[in-house]
């Protein structure tokens, strides 16, 4: 009886094991049935959120797209605002204009007019790049052209003065209760002809200069000399509503070159150690090669700026304006 009994055992202990076997088996079966319908709905979802960015960057897409063909617009007139320079050089031969936004609508313009005896030529860096610096440049031109045509004022620091008073009460920064504070930067200089007959055979006599932060430069004769702009720039809030500029004059001899810039080719970053290109280094590129004729100096400041940048960001807008008298009538 008593391998009965261990029979009976090991049959109870067998049947035992198969039923849990059988429960386990059962359990991984509904466990798999919840992860299919788990892994399902899993998918389901995955699908559902994919579409739904799918469909979002669709939508960033289209709006990207607005908003670069509204900037590439924006950007045709701004560039209509700008002076020809082919037709500068109908009355100034000797010249280039390099204007490189930093973004596709810059803060930095050029504006050059002809009045007879007087030329007028200037550099404009307003507050910022991008949309806001070009809504400024807006404001900055109509200023400069109201002045200096409706005006009739062809004095560059009264220039600058009135330019000042202008933006600030337009912009309402003359007012405690002013919103932005935005300005901006200039070099005004006017090319005096003399008073000979026949417009062909007048003679530039002498150069007027005043800036509001930025410089004017002078190449002759191997010697390079910078007329410093005043500590002051235009329309901010606390920009002296009353600001009398400093006036330069140079008489201007055969060989001269003068250039003026904002401040964007000095501040790039680039080189090997990834600082600033710097003003002396900007000082030596002009004088190295105010011999050039101004086109050639045109393509290398323009590929000195290309190859010192490298692969760095553009820092900010970049506007470099030559011009010189290389032979006179006198």
């Amino acid at each position: 009886g008593h391998e009965k009994d261990e029979m009976g055992l090991l049959a109870r202990a067998i049947t035992r094991l198969l039923e849990r076997l059988g429960e386990n088996l059962e359990l991984r079966r509904v466990a798999e049935k919840e992860l299919e319908k788990h892994r399902d709905h899993l998918e389901q979802m995955v699908n559902e959120r994919t579409s739904e960015l799918r469909k979002a960057l669709e939508e960033v897409e289209a709006a990207n797209q607005e908003i670069m063909e509204s900037l590439r617009y924006a950007k045709t007139i701004q560039r209509s605002l700008l002076a020809d320079p082919n037709e500068v050089r109908t009355y100034l031969p000797d010249c280039f204009f390099i204007w490189i936004p930093c973004e596709i609508v810059s803060g930095d313009i050029f504006y050059t007019d002809c009045f007879g005896d007087n030329i007028i030529i200037a550099v404009i860096d307003c507050t910022g790049h991008g949309v806001p610096g070009a809504v400024m440049t807006m404001l900055a031109f109509s200023a400069i052209r109201r002045v200096t045509r409706n005006e009739e004022c062809r004095d560059p620091a009264e220039i600058l003065k009135r330019m000042n008073r202008i933006i600030k009460t337009t912009l309402q920064q003359d007012t405690e209760y002013a919103l932005s504070d935005d300005g901006l930067d200039a070099a005004v200089a006017r090319i005096q002809l003399s008073e000979a007959i026949g417009a062909s055979e007048r003679s530039p006599e002498e150069l007027i200069f005043a800036g509001a932060k930025l410089s004017l430069t002078c190449v002759y004769d191997e010697a390079i000399r910078t007329i410093k702009g005043d500590r002051q720039s235009i329309g901010y809030k606390n920009s002296d509503l009353d600001f009398t500029f400093s006036k330069h004059s140079v008489k201007i001899e055969a060989g001269m070159s003068f250039y003026m810039a904002s401040d964007g080719f000095t501040d790039q970053l680039g080189g090997k150690k990834g600082l600033r290109f710097g003003t002396r280094r900007f000082k030596n590129l002009l004088k190295e090669n105010a011999e050039l004729s101004f086109e050639a100096q045109q393509e290398k400041i323009l590929q000195t700026f290309n190859e010192y940048r490298g692969d760095n960001e553009r820092q900010d807008d970049v506007t470099v304006v030559g011009f010189g008298f290389r032979d006179l009538h006198h």
